[in-house]
């Protein structure tokens, strides 16, 4: 059986390649629309769109005209093959077959239930709730800042972790006397400790060192921080500016907002579905239990004779 798949499957892929090449156009919507015609057997847009899904991982591969060709032919070799089947009297499992269909209709009073669910949570209210908890939960300052970097190559030699913090110090005594920053940086640069002037674009407290957004943030705009103990050696911060990052207008996000109003909803009446049903899995074995407690009684008497 799966090698008679495979078989018609390369059958299909070849002929429908094949038409590829001389199609000229792709049916943009056939949801509406009769495909195709097989003698007196009618082939329309709900038979596409089954087809659409039973492939849908399958013809990723392929562009928009090679997939409608296969699918086309392959609904036409479906009408063939099963016309010919019944012809020849051929049988099916009947009771596999109405399994089948007893999951289809399942899943698809599933999604109808979704569909209901969430749709029912949506209005402008909830979804604009949504919007303004988001908002209010990412709404974070950012700093745009200049930094010295007197580095220790050594983090294990003491003197040159001192010396490093002395010239930092030294660097903050100079810019809180009047020095523009980036100059204390230039001069410092050419002397046998340089430091490494950086100057970093607006930044969030998770885009930061911990220990420079833990004090940077707590720094006034145009100030200096003294020096920061950091694992590349000692940086000196200035602030130069804060801002609160402004969100995307309510507009613009409206329809994802209400995406995720309805999925919320959603899980929540899973879950209390779920609460409310005896569930038992019978494919995780039961975890083992002390031979002592298998029944109240067993359990009294071990704890007795305990």
């Amino acid at each position: 059986m799966v090698v008679g798949l495979a078989v018609a499957t390369s059958l299909w892929a070849a002929s429908g390649s094949s038409r590829a090449q001389s199609s000229d156009t792709v049916l943009a919507k056939v949801s509406d629309l009769i495909v195709a015609k097989v003698d007196d057997i009618v082939i329309d847009g709900r038979d596409y769109a089954l087809a659409q899904q039973m492939f849908v991982h399958d013809l990723k591969g392929l562009d928009e005209k090679a997939r409608h060709d296969f699918l086309v032919q392959y609904l036409i070799d479906v009408a063939l093959m099963s016309r010919d089947a019944q012809k020849r009297d051929l049988k099916v499992d009947e009771a596999a077959l109405q399994r089948n269909f007893d999951f289809i209709r399942k899943k698809a009073l599933m999604e109808s239930w979704l569909g209901t669910v969430g749709q029912g949570a949506i209005s402008e209210d909830s979804v604009r709730a949504a919007y303004e908890q988001a908002v209010k939960d990412t709404s974070e300052p950012q700093i745009r800042m200049r930094t010295m970097l007197f580095k220790v190559d050594a983090a294990g030699d003491e003197k040159a972790v001192k010396t490093a913090e002395e010239r930092a110090n030294e660097a903050v005594a100079r810019v809180k006397k009047g020095e523009e920053f980036t100059k204390v940086a230039e001069d410092m640069t050419g002397t046998s400790l340089p430091a490494t002037l950086k100057e970093a674009g607006y930044q969030s407290r998770q885009q930061m060192k911990p220990e420079i957004a833990k004090v940077a943030f707590t720094t006034d705009v145009g100030s200096t921080t003294a020096p920061i103990r950091t694992e590349q050696g000692w940086e000196v911060v200035k602030v130069e500016d804060k801002q609160t990052r402004k969100p995307l207008d309510f507009d613009i996000v409206k329809s994802q907002f209400a995406m995720v109003v309805a999925r919320k909803a959603q899980l929540a009446a899973m879950e209390k579905l779920r609460s409310e049903a005896k569930i038992e899995r019978m494919d995780i074995p039961e975890p083992p239990q002390d031979q002592a407690a298998k029944t109240p009684n067993d359990a009294a008497k071990a704890k007795t004779s305990n």
